[in-house]
């Protein structure tokens, strides 16, 4: 044990270290606080509204050695010191100083709350040395654990989360690896948590978060190696937070870490049928190849099987739908099937009207098969069926200069006597009055005649005791896909 005893010195008996390590030796202490300021900067300014507001650490007591005349020259504290004295006195610099002004200020409002006396602990000249030991341990790092180990991000993020009694999902990952003893301390937990914020990642991991708590998809084995490829790849040489800075990055980095592939854009030739014959005898052109699919977790035991294309013949300004035959299964290193109702990577025009879009997304991103506690068929039935009755209504507004009227009934010019109030009805009449492609409408009327469509839709909508049937619902839109499509079309 050192010789130093504790004792609280009047902040006019400290001297700020004219030798101080963090600059050249000086003159005296007036030239110390001076280099100090002009070292610091705002660092030196934050600190001093820090002890302005809250006063000096309790944890950290300077560290001084007694000189003569009474004056104590500090060792471990300068900073602190600087900052109060400027605060206490901002005159005692001469001339125009830098951040003379903003020291006043703190002066002003400040100087009756500020520390008259500081904690210290005192060592004689012939203790210098030891006093050096510790300030040295202080400002070299952790030193084996002798000093001050500091934390990693992680570490930070669980102190910053408790104080704010919010549930961390990245250190729910993290402590699911290390249950599991894989080693995380190599990597960066926003790195880490700027991952697993798009969607499309986390499926591909086989996890979710459900109100914040974490709940597997798949096994947690193999959870746990997939996640054992992130922490890998993280730690590997020449990784950067600008590989994975766009949701785009962020796909195409864990596609290459999982060792998965986007699915091909067309199925192969060798199962391809001739195109059927259009309307007018002739050969049909052949529908535009779909889009390339985006990543998507392989399904699982209770999985639906994946969308496709509804069949028929049209000669529409869209691409006339055509029968497909069934998707091969997908390998499984190249998962390309999707849980949606509506393909995720299909886009709208820009020129469709806002609430169409928006709900078109919402219906790309709300699961209707698939894992059991993503699967939401009630909320897709009814998405879908606000989504059928707004493309409805303003096809007939936009194309066939339909109305509200005062009382907010739906007119329609030609017949003013008559209220569509109902989507049956709206439909009906585009089905037989608007000059609808052959396939197009016929495709409408059989929705319309079956009441395959108006009574499962309203029925998810209104009934108490109806539960959404999600085969039946998949199979309204793989139908009414095309009619969609040709209204869409048609309002551009």
């Amino acid at each position: 044990m050192d010789g130093h005893r504790k004792a609280d010195i009047e902040l006019d008996k400290l001297l700020v270290n004219p030798e101080n390590y963090r600059f050249d030796p000086v003159e005296n202490q007036q030239d110390a606080m001076l280099v100090m300021l002009r070292n610091q900067k705002d660092k030196i300014l934050n600190l001093a509204r820090d002890i302005a507001q809250r006063g000096l650490s309790p944890m950290e007591r300077l560290a001084v050695v007694e000189v003569e005349g009474g004056k104590y020259i500090c060792l471990e504290g300068n900073r602190r010191i600087t900052a109060l004295k400027l605060m206490s006195k901002p005159e005692q610099l001469p001339g125009d100083y830098p951040y003379k002004g903003v020291f006043e200020e703190l002066h002003e409002r400040y100087k009756d709350t500020l520390p008259t006396v500081v904690e210290c602990a005192v060592y004689t000249a012939d203790e210098q040395d030891a006093a050096d030991k510790w300030v040295v341990l202080k400002h070299t790092g952790e030193n084996s654990g002798i000093g001050t180990v500091p934390w990693n991000s992680f570490q930070k993020r669980r102190f910053e989360l408790r104080h704010k009694q919010k549930q961390s999902t990245v250190l729910q990952i993290v402590d699911l690896l290390k249950d599991n003893g894989v080693d995380v301390s190599g990597i960066l937990a926003t790195n880490l948590e700027r991952l697993l914020t798009t969607p499309q990642v986390r499926e591909a991991l086989g996890f979710d978060f459900s109100n914040k708590q974490l709940t597997l998809l798949e096994p947690e084995a193999e959870v746990v190696q997939k996640l054992k490829k992130v922490v890998a790849r993280m730690n590997a040489k020449g990784f950067s937070v600008n590989d994975i800075y766009h949701a785009t990055d962020r796909l195409q980095w864990i596609q290459d870490v999982l060792g998965l592939q986007p699915a091909p854009a067309t199925p192969p030739t060798s199962s391809t049928p001739p195109p059927p014959a259009a309307s007018n005898g002739k050969t049909a052109a052949p529908a535009a190849p779909p889009p390339q699919a985006q990543l998507w977790p392989a399904p699982d035991s209770s999985a639906a099987a994946p969308q496709s294309t509804a069949p028929g013949v049209g000669t529409s300004t869209l691409a006339p739908p055509q029968p497909i035959p069934t998707p091969l299964p997908p390998a499984p290193s190249a998962p390309s099937v999707y849980y949606t109702l509506v393909n995720p990577t299909k886009l709208l025009p820009a020129t469709i009207p806002v609430k169409i879009v928006k709900i078109y997304k919402e219906l790309q991103i709300v699961y209707i098969s698939g894992s059991v506690q993503r699967a939401a068929p009630h909320a897709v039935g009814a998405l879908l069926r606000i989504l059928v009755e707004i493309t409805a209504l303003e096809y007939l507004m936009k194309k066939q200069k339909f109305y509200y009227d005062g009382s907010s009934n739906l007119r329609n010019p030609a017949e003013p006597g008559k209220a569509y109030s109902e989507l049956r009805d709206k439909l009906n009449y585009i089905a037989n009055n608007c000059g609808l492609p052959g396939n197009i409408a016929q495709v409408l009327k059989t929705l319309l005649s079956k009441q395959l469509m108006t009574a499962e839709l309203n029925q998810v909508m209104h009934s108490a005791i109806f539960t959404a049937d999600a085969a039946a619902i998949k199979g309204i839109w793989q139908n009414y896909e095309n009619v969609f499509d040709y209204l869409i079309g048609e309002m551009q």
